[in-house]
């Protein structure tokens, strides 16, 4: 197995959006790093609080309770509401001076998405010392499944916390787009920690986040303006009614009984 290669595609999701981005948007490479540098920023008090909520404040009542209902509680509370907002806080850092919303939500999802590649790299150096030969083909099925499931969700979960700083900056606040990203990233945390079927449901979670980013997206996107130019262009002059007019015979006063 190369390691080089495993810790390669980890990163390749972020590396293509950030070329992506950069190719078919306006959006400055300056502003991508930021958003990249912000995104990894955020793993320390992440990790941090986590660690200090679990060790310390909640030791006792997490490890003498046990169930379907806290277990959602737990995934709603540490992946949904703690991780989200400190995304969001990280966000705020990026200079959004001169940034249009689309250039805003673009970094968002940068931002999002380099946290999410950055915790694939974790999962799969953690795994990667108890992997053997067989194991390595199961480190590429994480990988891969971690792409197309884990990415997305931190992805389009710190989208739809940009749309809500967006909306607060608007003076327009869409709470609900923060809300939908809390809950999504919690539920789907949810159901992927069970190893039954039922962790299929999490798939519905994707879908159910894109759905909500996109209906969040147009609902905040500025109105394009129309802004009319007092003085015509030379070029826009109609020249069939023009040639028409300039053939016309002038008007004469005194030929007014002969018409």
């Amino acid at each position: 197995m190369n390691v080089y290669m495993c810790l390669a595609l980890c990163c390749l999701p972020f590396v293509l959006c950030f070329v992506f981005f950069k190719m078919f948007s306006s959006v400055k490479i300056s502003t991508e790093l930021f958003a990249g540098l912000f995104g990894l920023l955020a793993v320390l008090p992440i990790t941090f609080l986590q660690f200090l909520i679990t060790g310390v404040v909640l030791k006792q009542s997490i490890s003498s309770v046990s169930g379907i209902l806290p277990l959602f509680l737990k995934t709603v509370f540490f992946n949904g509401l703690i991780e989200e907002c400190v995304k969001m806080m990280c966000m705020l850092l990026i200079p959004r001076k001169k940034l249009t919303f689309s250039q805003f939500f673009m970094a968002a999802l940068l931002c999002g998405l380099c946290l999410g590649c950055f915790e694939s790299v974790v999962y799969f150096l953690q795994y990667l010392q108890s992997a053997n030969e067989r194991g390595a083909r199961l480190l590429y099925h994480l990988i891969f499944a971690r792409i197309f499931s884990s990415d997305i969700i931190h992805t389009f979960c710190a989208g739809l916390c940009g749309i809500f700083i967006w909306s607060c900056i608007s003076k327009q606040i869409d709470v609900w787009a923060l809300i939908f990203a809390v809950l999504s990233h919690g539920i789907f945390n949810f159901f992927a920690s069970f190893q039954s079927n039922i962790k299929w449901f999490s798939v519905v979670v994707i879908l159910f986040l894109l759905v909500e980013t996109r209906i969040h997206y147009e609902k905040n996107k500025p109105a394009e303006t129309y802004k009319k130019d007092p003085v015509p262009a030379k070029t826009s002059k109609d020249v069939t009614i023009e040639s028409a007019l300039k053939d016309a015979p002038a008007y004469n006063p005194e030929n007014k009984g002969n018409l």
